[in-house]
């Protein structure tokens, strides 16, 4: 069973259904954990008697869940678009996650528009534009996946991963220094990390050959 995704946005604290359905989402969103498929059945019933886009969210993670990545975050874009009644935040938490199934299924294209969507609710959120620079990556558009993780570390320079991912950019660029500078940052942040210390050794074979 794949993992219910939940993107880390700075503003996650203000994530707020409304009062009445908090509890229940709440609820819902944990019983994925233990049963994806029943979680989804009681999902729908709530959708059926009027849950609106709390309940749709949890339906939508918990297709994800059970393996229907792409249905599951094309619904869940659809719902966060649609739900106006729905703080920003919420909306941009929800379109994040849509993103990371998009590229959990290998449709980038998609997940350029859920991260993209999603950026105009939260424009300044480091998990958000992490999400950007990874699909820039996955679409190998170097330039653009740099910009976006030089944005990210403009709010947030303590994630070892968005390092990396600005590294790997760079690697994509030939510009092999600025990368080793990057990946070296990341190491020191998580010096266990073997996904840096593997991009790392491909910057230092890059850079030598080069």
């Amino acid at each position: 069973m794949a993992p219910v995704l939940i993107v880390s946005v700075l503003l996650a604290t203000a994530w707020t259904p409304p009062p009445s359905d908090q509890e229940r989402l709440e609820t819902c969103l944990s019983a994925i954990q233990d049963d994806a498929e029943d979680a989804y059945e009681d999902a729908l019933t709530w959708r059926y008697q009027g849950g609106g886009w709390p309940a749709e969210h949890c339906v939508s993670l918990a297709l994800i869940a059970l393996g229907q990545e792409a249905p599951g975050a094309l619904r869940l874009r659809e719902a966060a678009l649609d739900a106006e009644m729905a703080s920003d935040p919420s909306r941009a938490i929800m379109l994040g996650q849509s993103g990371d199934a998009f590229l959990d299924a290998e449709e980038y294209d998609q997940a350029l528009i859920s991260f993209t969507a999603a950026l105009d609710f939260a424009p300044h959120d480091a998990g958000l534009l992490a999400g950007l620079a990874r699909t820039h990556l996955s679409l190998e558009d170097f330039n653009a996946a740099e910009d976006a993780a030089s944005l990210a570390l403009s709010q947030d320079d303590a994630r070892p991963l968005i390092w990396r991912l600005r590294a790997e950019a760079r690697l994509g660029l030939q510009a092999y220094d600025e990368a080793l500078s990057d990946i070296e940052t990341a190491r020191a942040l998580s010096p266990e990390d073997i996904d840096i210390l593997v991009l790392r050794g491909r910057i230092i074979d890059a850079r030598r050959t080069g």
